[in-house]
């Protein structure tokens, strides 16, 4: 992962601490350690080694903190972890049982098993995340959902709906991305269990019993075949979080131009110095919704070189899995981010009433101007109605009126209807939609 994640300062932007817990040195080699312990135990389990030297692996890899010094020089000598970290492990089991250690096991298997049960973890965090987002924006939907504002389609006033049908569609779209998570995880999860190239020959006829043992003890799904080289899972994952942080990115993009000067509609809410300017007093930045937006776009920036880690030659390729070691971290950080932003955008999160009917009214009746066309085209056909609507629309522009004074002003419109009917074409309450 990139320094500057770890730095104190800047850790709190852009991560949410229990990711960082998930995917921290000594959390990945407690997981490595994990996986390790599971198929020791699992062979002692089929006779494969001796029950004694699985004990002395399970009490080995408890004792406590290996030597990171020593791990990260092996490390760069031989390219993969696992090795020394084996090497550490035979030394504390002694020279009774030091051979069982890794026995017939691939570096890989390891550390991919780790990997998902990672990622296990760290859906976990974003379930809880996105769970409690939703449950606020939800509880906003409801409280809203008679409060009128100005839709906008290509940065113009469309028409009137509610701001309660405007987070109702945040809240789906944020659902559907929920159940997106969990599908990938129901088909990325797995164990990866085959050895060297996938065909469990180190441990002949016992290889299939082995690896659902293994499975079991580590409570991973187990495939019908290995995926070392087949990584559309994982990359799978990456993708769904991916499209997580882009729909996160775009509501906090959005909340962050309702809260602009020249539309208020909305803000964050406000304690003493936050959102602070250290040369215009006066400012009160909207920093929820920007660091959301921001890492947000982080998120679904790295998220998009998932397909590339698919790219896996033969049975393995290590110059495209170690692009993981660092993407896949990255992801979940900043997706852990990006929620956490969200969720205290949505805690604060404020309405000015006013604000939403004073820009209702800027363009002085026009957003109802589809209304008053279907209205009118049931007395007068829709060709005429569209061609008198306009004719009002256009002396809204050039007289400063507003379109029921138009329309009220208009002998071919009064002719064939009431005023009380023209005053109904403005009711809100028939704009505002489900929410």
């Amino acid at each position: 992962m990139h320094a500057l994640l770890d730095w104190p300062l800047y850790e709190e932007i852009f991560s949410e601490a229990d990711m960082r817990a998930v995917f921290s040195q000594g959390a990945t080699i407690g997981r490595w350690l994990e996986v390790e312990t599971a198929i020791s135990a699992a062979q002692a389990e089929l006779g494969i080694i001796p029950r004694e030297a699985a004990a002395a692996i399970a009490a080995a890899a408890g004792e406590g903190p290996f030597d990171d010094a020593r791990l990260a020089a092996e490390m760069i000598l031989a390219g993969r972890p696992i090795i020394g970290l084996c090497r550490q492990l035979k030394e504390r089991v002694g020279p009774e049982h030091e051979d069982w250690v890794h026995w017939g096991v691939t570096t890989q298997d390891v550390m991919d098993s780790a990997t998902v049960l990672q990622l296990r973890e760290g859906l976990g965090v974003i379930e809880g995340g996105l769970a409690a987002l939703l449950a606020r924006l939800s509880d906003l939907a409801q409280e809203h959902c008679d409060t009128p504002i100005i839709g906008r389609t290509n940065g113009q006033h469309a028409q009137p709906l509610s701001l309660g049908l405007k987070l109702s569609v945040w809240v789906e779209e944020l659902t559907r991305r929920r159940g997106a998570l969990q599908d990938a995880a129901a088909r990325g999860l797995l164990l990866q269990f085959g050895g060297a190239v996938g065909s469990l020959a180190a441990y002949g006829t016992l290889g299939p019993a082995l690896r659902d043992e293994v499975g079991k003890r580590l409570g991973l799904p187990v495939p019908r075949v290995h995926w070392q080289n087949a990584r559309d899972g994982i990359a799978e994952v990456l993708t769904a979080l991916g499209l997580l942080c882009a729909s996160l990115e775009k509501i906090a993009h959005e909340v962050n131009r309702l809260a602009s000067t020249d539309i208020a509609e909305v803000h964050e809410g406000h304690r003493p110095g936050r959102g602070a300017s250290s040369a215009m007093t006066h400012k009160r930045n909207q920093r929820a919704s920007e660091f959301a937006e921001a890492v947000a776009r982080l998120g679904r920036m790295r998220a998009g070189a998932a397909p590339e880690l698919m790219g896996h030659e033969h049975e393995r390729s290590g110059g495209v899995w170690v692009a993981e070691w660092v993407t896949v971290p990255e992801v979940f950080l900043y997706a852990s981010g990006a929620l956490r932003w969200a969720r205290s955008l949505f805690a604060g999160f404020a309405v000015d009433r006013k604000a939403m009917v004073r820009n209702l009214m800027v363009t002085r009746g026009l957003a109802f101007s589809e209304t008053a066309t279907l209205s009118l085209a049931a007395k007068l056909g829709r060709t005429e109605a569209r061609r008198l609507v306009e004719k009002a629309c256009d002396s809204v522009r050039a007289n400063g009126h507003t379109l029921e004074e138009a329309l009220l002003s208009d002998p071919a419109v009064t002719a064939r209807v009431s005023a009380e009917e023209i005053a109904g074409l403005f009711e809100l309450s028939r704009h505002l939609g489900p929410s």
